[in-house]
């Protein structure tokens, strides 16, 4: 195989990926810092002038320089951005920028920002909440360890270092600031740091770890305010969440929820409290029911002719409710597994095509019903030992066996050529891939914190990597299969495949096909794990090696078959195999892009879905297995024609 061609393959498809992640980060770092700066000067605004007179000149100076940079900051991102408001927001930071400088109200300032911040907010550029609820007592752990020597373990801004430092670190139990700050702004400042300050930007912890840092800090004014039991608490929480959403919680200052809570009473208040100081709860099926908590904000959201949003949260209802209990519905009851799935990818396309918002507000109702039934069954089941044990054969064999049969296809075929050497590098390839898969299980926490989108990203496109390289190899088999003179191909084509060049080309192509599959194992393997108590986590394990050593056998016997068939057939029917098997990866590839809403969902009027022959009801993934197909059936083609035109001549 030509080696330079896979290595130039994978590079570039790399390469591009790569650079398309970084623009993204790219973008999103710039509207976050734009973001920053107009909170710091609606929240600081205030210290620095008072009745039309400057009453702090460096505070004064510091509103007239980042009211400057706001304007800076957007002309270099807004050609990025696709809106009919971008001349709108121009003006406006023109006005802010000329309001400052005319030492304006503080009212007359607000306003402003928060009329920019608001038209950039619903662009959906960033998130501006968490996938889930937050765990303030892990942020109260981070917030020990990386804030507490400034801001003070109890968060009054009186930490050890506290005294050498100027300006002083915020003092988070500061009812008439902390009023006016949401947790939102708390994570941003986290994520990008305070230029001039002693506060740097974290940019060592995940965004999963910031947002429980910025609870955390948003909680700390309501500890110990009010003598209530966790269950009372708890039932205060229920009736509250009720008038909000994440969202509104993560975005809105105190003062602006209290007012959604129309703070008449002192019920009002214990709304708050009982927000702020709610703790994510790891249970399975508090973990789904956040589906319906996030259909909520759809309902919402599509209801005010928020698209984009209401197709967001329609998507982090499915990626971090659904997906994660998606393996233990199918082993429960597969059709309802199936008809959720279904319901939740429709529910995505209808928002995409604008549909009525009785249609959208039927697929919600049907899909909460749905969520309520999944509920109930993964609440009444008992993940006893052996329970976990086929839930982790059942993983591992469905993901393993369609890697191994593409490993000891091309094993066949080197075997089949006495290519000893390259058949080493193959080994190699799989082996480091298999390990790799194994070390990645003691990393999970990272990779779950990469968030489920990112996950089913870089699985669409190590999808897309391995169906290229399996349409190269197809090709080249299927070129070999009509050659007249066998014994001269071997002589002088097979000296060229095995020289160590392209050996490496074998070892990566056997590396990416079992490492996309290792991979993905690890992810349902370890939300499976979380669901299940520690007697029953030997069941997991036992379940895991048990498939794996059998996955092993049965390609060790399949290898041991293909060896002895006729070396013409062999060629034949490996590359049947692997064009089928590019077929099916291509199916998947793109799904993976659709769970990760990169991707759009066109739903089929004819419901189907066979998940390990790659086809689903959606007319993208229909197309994606179609284009192989065809470009299969061109490159055969074009190899046949040009074999038997140098039969001609000879």
């Amino acid at each position: 195989m030509k080696n330079n061609f896979l290595i130039l393959l994978i590079f570039f498809s790399v390469l591009f990926s790569g650079k398309l992640f970084s623009q993204e980060n790219k973008l999103k770092n710039d509207v976050r810092t734009f973001i920053n700066l107009l909170d710091y000067i609606g929240t600081d605004y205030h210290n620095s002038v008072k009745d039309g007179k400057t009453i702090n000149a460096n505070e004064y100076n510091e509103m007239k320089e980042f009211s400057a940079k706001t304007i800076n900051l957007f002309n270099k991102f807004s050609g990025e951005i696709n809106s009919n408001n971008i001349l709108e927001i121009k003006g406006n930071l023109e006005k802010l920028k000329k309001l400052v400088g005319a030492k304006a109200d503080q009212e007359d300032v607000n306003n402003i920002v928060n009329n920019i911040k608001s038209k950039i907010l619903k662009l959906n550029l960033i998130s501006v909440s968490p996938v889930r609820w937050p765990d303030i007592l892990n942020g109260n752990k981070i917030f020990k360890t990386s804030c507490a020597t400034c801001h003070g373990t109890n968060g009054d801004g009186n930490g050890v270092l506290a005294k050498n430092l100027n300006p002083k670190p915020t003092n988070f139990l500061n009812n008439t600031l902390m009023n006016s700050v949401s947790p939102f702004q708390i994570y941003n400042t986290i994520r990008l740091g305070i230029s001039g300050t002693s506060m740097p930007p974290f940019n060592s912890l995940s965004d999963k770890e910031i947002w429980d840092v910025a609870f955390h800090i948003n909680s700390l004014r309501y500890k110990n305010r009010y003598k209530m039991s966790k269950d009372s608490l708890s039932k205060i929480y229920s009736k509250a969440i009720s008038k909000t959403s994440l969202d509104e919680i993560s975005t809105l200052p105190d003062k602006k929820l209290l007012k959604k809570f129309k703070a008449n009473s002192k019920s009002d208040t214990l709304y708050l409290a009982a927000i702020r100081l709610h703790n994510a709860q790891k249970s399975k099926t508090l973990t789904i029911e956040l589906a319906a908590f996030y259909l909520n904000d759809v309902q919402s959201l599509y209801k005010n002719k928020e698209y984009e949003k209401a197709s967001d949260k329609a998507l982090s209802a499915y990626l971090e409710g659904i997906e994660p209990f998606e393996q233990q519905l199918q082993a429960i009851d597969s059709d309802q597994k199936n008809e959720l799935e279904s319901i939740m990818y429709k529910l995505r396309g209808d928002i995409k095509d604008r549909k009525s918002l009785e249609i959208i507000n039927k697929d919600i109702g049907k899909a909460k019903s749905l969520i309520k039934d999944a509920a109930l069954v993964l609440s009444d089941k008992n993940f006893s030992f052996w329970f976990a044990f086929f839930m982790a054969a059942s993983i591992i064999l469905r993901e393993g066996i369609e890697a191994f049969l593409i490993i000891i296809t091309i094993l066949g075929v080197l075997k089949s050529i006495n290519a000893s050497d390259a058949i080493k590098w193959v080994h190699g390839g799989w082996i480091i891939a298999l390990v790799a898969g194994i070390i990645s299980m003691f990393f999970v926490n990272m990779i779950i914190s990469f968030g489920a989108q990112s996950r089913e990203v870089m699985e669409g496109i190590g999808s897309l990597i391995a169906v290229m390289l399996l349409i190269y190899v197809g090709f080249w088999l299927h070129s070999k299969t009509e050659a007249k003179k066998w014994k001269e191909f071997v002589e002088n084509k097979i000296v060229k495949l095995v020289s160590s060049k392209n050996m490496i080309g074998l070892a990566i192509v056997a590396f990416i096909v079992v490492f996309r599959e290792a991979f993905e194992s690890v992810i349902f393997l370890s939300a499976v794990n979380l669901e299940i108590d520690k007697a029953s986590q030997n069941g997991l394990y036992l379940g895991a090696i048990s498939s794996l050593i059998l996955v092993l056998a049965l390609a060790w016997i399949a290898f041991k078959f293909a060896a002895r068939l006729p070396v013409m057939k062999l060629f034949k029917y490996s590359a049947v195999i692997i064009a089928v098997l590019s077929i099916i990866i291509a199916g998947k590839g793109i799904r993976a892009f659709q769970e990760s809403g990169y991707s759009s969902i066109t739903n089929l009027p004819f419901h189907f879905n066979i998940s390990f022959l790659g086809i689903y009801p959606t007319l993208e993934t229909i197309a994606a297995q179609v284009i192989v197909l065809m470009i299969i059936i061109v490159l055969w083609g074009y190899s046949s024609k040009k074999i038997s035109l140098k039969t001609i001549k000879i």
